[in-house]
């Protein structure tokens, strides 16, 4: 018996510290495993588990924007100090993989001098190298590149008619021609839709060539031309005392934005006050905000604008090269600012060649200023009688 406990004491006694740790290993977490149970974390992943790569970096960042910026949040989700590191890291190789995702594209859009054929199989090769890691919204963008490019390749060969209709349809708009521009009947889709433009809209200018001055077959290549770049349009919208005017980026190349640019509201008519710029020139004038041209009503004399041949009546529509339609009058104001230390060249709307001479300083200060306001206004005045 003595022998018989003395073996069995002696195996307890071995026995006891490997049975102690497996209980003291069974009660303690790996480290990580409560940070991959989390349902936040889950969630992300599930995006690397499925090569979204976008779609990870989107959720790993959404994640740490809560966490920091969410009060209460980091109690909620239960994730510690070296939980939240871990987030970190995994924005930040999500964000290294989404931006070397996104450079693969960018080669596809910003080559120079790719033609059409190029971009085409440059766009079907990314497809097929990467497709499996964008989102369906991404992949549909750059199949719906690929169908636009291809429409516009088969349209330069001639083996589709090229009209405004099909060229509308790539910037998602219905237009019909007029004598001054593109008419907005319908915005049918994407791209236009993402820009804010309305239904009845007219396109006076396409990256600031006036439409009014394009034939038809020019105007469809330019509208097709958002196929290789973005193209920026000037949309006006009328109204009884006041003119709209937006400006608008379109892209149809996947990777590129399509936005509005600005949009302004102005006076119909507005003319010359007291202390505007271009009583520095001599003369008043009113600005025609719907056609964005300056009209000069009186000229002083001996004035700069007198010298340089400018003369009542006279209609102006750009300064020193600048185009004035959409233009506020304080935008007008800042294109005068280079006057007297550089002269001003103002280009008629008949064109260059009856333009007046530059206008050329020294420019009418002080008291010279003003007694050509007055004599301004007292001609007016004149006039109203």
């Amino acid at each position: 018996m003595r022998g018989w406990w003395r073996y069995f004491l002696l195996g307890s006694l071995l026995l006891t510290p490997a049975c102690a740790h497996v209980e003291h290993k069974d009660q303690v977490q790996e480290p990580g495993d409560k940070f991959y149970k989390s349902p936040y974390v889950r969630r992300c992943l599930q995006y690397e588990k499925e090569k979204l790569v976008n779609e990870a970096q989107s959720c790993w960042s959404r994640l740490l924007g809560r966490i920091e910026g969410e009060p209460g949040f980091l109690a909620k989700s239960e994730l510690s100090a070296a939980d939240v590191s871990r987030v970190r890291h995994q924005l930040r190789a999500s964000s290294q993989r989404s931006a070397d995702l996104k450079s693969k594209l960018r080669g596809c859009i910003e080559i120079a001098n790719r033609t059409r054929p190029e971009r085409i199989r440059c766009f079907q090769d990314y497809l097929s190298r990467h497709g499996n890691q964008l989102t369906r919204s991404e992949r549909f963008e750059i199949e719906s590149a690929i169908a636009t490019l291809q429409r516009a390749q088969l349209r330069a060969e001639g083996k589709i008619e090229n009209t405004l209709e099909h060229a509308g349809k790539l910037l998602g708009l219905e237009l019909s021609s007029e004598k001054e521009g593109l008419r907005i009947d319908t915005v049918s889709g994407v791209p236009a839709s993402n820009t804010g433009l309305r239904e009845q809209g007219l396109i006076v200018a396409m990256d600031d060539t006036l439409v009014a001055e394009l034939e038809e077959a020019e105007r469809v290549s330019r509208l097709e031309s958002c196929s290789d770049d973005p193209l920026q349009l000037l949309v006006r919208y009328g109204g009884m005392e006041h003119i709209g005017f937006m400006r608008v980026q379109l892209a149809c190349t996947p990777g590129q934005p399509s936005r509005k640019l600005w949009e302004v509201s102005l006076p119909e008519e507005s003319c010359s006050e007291k202390d505007d710029a271009e009583l520095a020139l001599g003369l008043s004038w009113c600005y025609l905000a719907r056609d964005g041209i300056l009209e000069v009503e009186e000229v002083c004399a001996h004035s700069p604008a007198a010298r340089a041949g400018i003369r009542p009546g006279q209609r102006y529509r750009a300064v020193n090269g600048t185009r004035l339609l959409g233009l506020t009058r304080l935008q007008i104001a800042e294109l005068l600012k280079t006057f007297p230390a550089q002269p001003l060249r103002l280009q008629a709307v008949e064109g260059v060649l009856q333009s007046p001479q530059p206008v050329s300083g020294p420019a009418l200060e002080g008291s010279a200023r003003a007694a050509c306001w007055q004599a301004i206004s007292a001609t007016l005045e004149r006039g109203r009688r």
